[in-house]
Parts: C-alpha cells; sequence; structure tokens
C-alpha cells in the first residue's frame, strides 16, 4: 500500500470530515449530544476502514 487510490483519498477525506464534525459539536454544544457525536465518530472509523479496503 505505497500509494492511496482516489477512491481510498475519497474515502479518507470523507472520514475526515465525520471527525471534525464530532470535534466541532464536541466543543460547541453543551450538553455535548453524545448520540450525534458517537454516531460521527462510528462513521469516520467505517469510512477509514472502506478507503483501506479499496486501495
Amino acid at each position: 500500500m505505497n500509494n492511496p487510490s482516489e477512491i481510498s483519498k475519497e474515502w479518507y477525506s470523507y472520514a475526515e470530515r465525520d471527525l471534525i464534525t464530532a470535534n466541532h459539536l464536541v466543543k460547541t454544544l453543551h450538553p455535548v449530544p453524545l448520540e450525534i457525536v458517537c454516531y460521527h465518530c462510528q462513521q469516520s472509523s467505517e469510512k477509514f476502514l472502506k478507503g483501506y479496503i479499496a486501495d
């Protein structure tokens, strides 16, 4: 796995956006909507795995 394919890069980008969203929610909303933060973290991990598998 030297250079990620374009499809992998797309999946990694989607995963990064989910993590950014989760981080934003934690920093800006009080009380923190944990179910939504956990959802975005779970989605991010799935997308990172899809990117890894696609490569």
